[in-house]
């Protein structure tokens, strides 16, 4: 019977990776994903209705995208004129942001899947040794594996949350300057005004040793642009590809980080709860033999 239950947790273990949609706790979740609602939002919106004052309290909150919406909206409002053209680029990079979310939060459920089946093995090993070996095991080192087993379990979401801000959170200010530059290049305002909505003058707190090339080059481009006049365009595309590029390399070397991260937490936290009972079984069986 216990046989039966251990293929059945296994069952419904990998269903819950593969198909995330079935997983019962999801029935209890009332709260949709913001970048759902957010693309939602963008293709349903309609510039004639950028005047209603409460659009920007109805704008789903996700990552920078939310941020430039609302600064967009608020100068269409003071300005005039709309901005479609960079409402589709948004949309274009919400979409691939949310094609590398939903690729991480599948690699994520196999981390603790294999976290899962590793307890389950132990366990399911602790307690058929119960059953063949009459022997009383303190109780003590069995929660010691346990609780040995939640801390490595526990440390994950820290560790993703370390990571992410680590490669992303700059990457997300740097993108927010550039749409807002690109959204108001052919607003009839002085560039000076473009690059404070822009909030170029933060650029200084971007510190991400593979983003100061691009934050140096778009600094020139702004100066050049306030010294001489010319346009900033050609620049600003240019280093839009290069942020893209820069982006993918960062998403690769999370997704290798967080390969690292499961073997070491199966290794340290996993593996030896298994060698451990072992350890305190053999102790309790020395005095027997």
């Amino acid at each position: 019977m216990s046989y039966v239950f251990y293929f059945v947790v296994i069952f419904l273990l990998v269903l819950w990776v593969e198909v995330p949609f079935f997983t019962p706790s999801n029935m209890l979740i009332t709260r949709k994903d913001p970048g759902e609602e957010l693309e939602k939002w963008l293709r349903t919106f309609n510039w004639s209705a950028r005047m209603d004052s409460t659009l920007n309290s109805k704008l789903p909150v996700y990552k920078f995208y939310s941020g430039v919406l609302n600064i967009l909206l608020e100068l269409s409002r003071k300005l005039g004129g709309t901005y479609q053209e960079s409402l589709i680029f948004l949309r274009e990079s919400l979409q691939g942001d949310r094609q590398f979310e939903r690729k991480m939060k599948e690699l994520i459920r196999g981390v603790y899947l294999q976290m899962c089946l590793m307890m389950l093995l132990t366990w399911s090993f602790i307690f058929t040794a119960f059953k063949l070996v009459e022997i009383e095991i303190n109780f003590m080192n069995l929660f010691f594996i346990f609780l040995w087993q939640m801390m490595g379990g526990g440390l994950l979401p820290f560790i993703l949350n370390y990571y992410r801000k680590k490669y992303f959170s700059e990457i997300g200010a740097l993108w927010k300057i550039l749409f807002i530059l690109k959204s108001l290049s052919k607003v009839p305002i002085s560039r000076s005004e473009v690059f404070s909505h822009a909030g170029v003058q933060e650029l200084k707190l971007i510190k991400q040793s593979s983003l100061l090339i691009i934050v140096d080059k778009l600094k020139d481009s702004c100066h050049r642009t306030l010294k001489f006049g010319t346009s900033y365009d050609e620049d600003l595309q240019y280093l839009m590809e290069e942020l893209r590029f820069v982006e993918k390399w960062h998403c690769e070397l999370f997704e290798k980080r967080l390969m690292v991260i499961k073997l070491l937490l199966l290794s340290v936290f996993f593996l030896p709860s298994y060698l451990a009972f072992i350890f305190f079984l053999l102790a309790e069986l020395r005095p027997l033999l």
